[in-house]
């Protein structure tokens, strides 16, 4: 396993890659909302066909690399 800072350094690196990637090609990414899911943020973007499936992947790589914290 990766040190927690050699995860972070590379965290930050994937962010960076991604956001620079995305804003050369005019890449339209959907706006963090403002209001709690329950108050219905996010409800636009969990329509989508494969955001549950995105969210449920990012909880699985956070709560298996957790567990390897601990």
């Amino acid at each position: 396993m990766r040190n927690v800072p050699d995860r972070r350094e590379a965290m930050i690196a994937q962010t960076s890659a991604w956001l620079t990637w995305a804003l050369d090609n005019d890449v339209p990414v959907p706006r963090i909302p403002r209001r709690r899911v329950s108050e219905g943020g996010f409800t636009q973007l969990l329509q989508l066909p494969e955001a549950r499936a995105a969210v449920q992947w990012w909880w699985y790589r956070t709560f298996t690399f957790l567990d390897h914290l601990g």
